[in-house]
């Protein structure tokens, strides 16, 4: 795949389901906006960055989620291929185009277009259809520890490996050590990417996987918290203490809030976190929670259930709108 070029490229749709489509100078094709990255770049960042060089508008990356990576004939370069990472966002209003771009339109995805891109006619607009949104990223929460059972780091073996074989990559805090430093370990074992978010303690309290894909230091945890969840296309629990409680419910709550269109869920292993569902029941019949949120969150036992869940998944109304 050497030979291909890679690029980011945005999905984003009007209220009439019209996909935004450009024009570059000197060119015929009609393309998803986007570009290529700069060094060191995350396709996520490159994303965002190329639609605000070309139309002038900043994307929120935390409404930023992946809808797949797609090979394809280049539009513009003959005898090339493309690699896309292509991304979704919520509708924002586009005024004009920048840079070198000529012309913008907003294409109906179920009807033919003779100007258009190999990548939109034979992946993207395929994949809008079916509704499905295979996550290239998951968010992992779970113990520093490893618990007292070895039933624990069993699964969460099982789960990276999993992971890696589904072709999805890891993003978590970074550490070396419990549960997220066994999921981490699987991934990369079985050939598959991790990204970790690290804050600066931490790193000096030589807790840090120094062997990840790429890992990010940051000097605060809001700011670690904030990143992991730009970086990535889901999130889920596997088991853990407080901290992975507040992380999942934070995650959950945004979601629910419409602060991003990810989805949430609980990987339960061997019933330990059926205490907690029985919880959040509770919360429902008192009144304190709505059947929807509660719905809105997956729970799953098996790695491939919890990854077709994930797929499936379609986010809620928010709650205040």
């Amino acid at each position: 795949m050497s030979d291909a070029i890679r690029v980011s490229a945005v999905v984003m749709r009007d209220p009439e389901g019209r996909v935004l489509n450009v024009r570059k100078r000197g060119t015929s094709t009609l393309m998803l906006p986007g570009g290529k990255p700069e060094p060191g770049e995350d396709p996520r960042d490159t994303a965002i960055r190329e639609f605000a060089e070309e139309l002038g508008v900043q994307l929120d990356p935390l409404r930023l989620r992946g809808l797949g990576e797609f090979r394809s004939p280049a539009a513009n370069e003959p005898g090339r291929d493309v690699v896309a990472h292509v991304f979704e966002h919520p509708f924002v209003a586009v005024d004009r185009p920048l840079a070198e771009i000529e012309h913008l339109e907003w294409v109906d995805p179920t009807q033919d277009h003779p100007a258009m891109a190999p990548l939109n006619t034979e992946h993207v607009f395929p994949a809008l259809a079916a509704g499905i949104r295979a996550p290239q990223r998951l968010a992992v929460f779970t113990g520093s520890a490893l618990g007292n059972s070895p039933e624990f780091a069993s699964a969460a073996r099982e789960f990276g490996a999993a992971m890696a074989h589904a072709g999805i990559d890891l993003v978590y805090g970074g550490g070396k050590v419990g549960l997220m430093g066994t999921v981490a370990d699987a991934v990369l074992a079985n050939d598959g990417e991790v990204f970790g978010v690290i804050t600066e303690s931490l790193l000096a309290g030589e807790t840090g996987h120094t062997g990840l894909t790429r890992l990010e230091v940051v000097s605060s945890m809001p700011e670690r918290k904030r990143r992991m969840a730009e970086l990535t296309d889901a999130f889920v629990a596997l088991p853990g203490g407080p901290g992975t409680l507040e992380e999942i419910f934070e995650v959950w709550t945004w979601a629910t809030l419409g602060i991003h269109q990810k989805p949430v869920a609980i990987f339960d292993v061997n019933g330990y976190w059926q205490p907690l569902l029985a919880a959040l029941d509770a919360m429902v019949e008192a009144g304190f929670s709505s059947p929807a949120a509660r719905a809105s969150l997956i729970v799953a036992t098996d790695p491939a259930e919890l990854f077709t869940k994930l797929a499936a998944w379609q986010p809620p109304r928010p709650k205040w709108s």
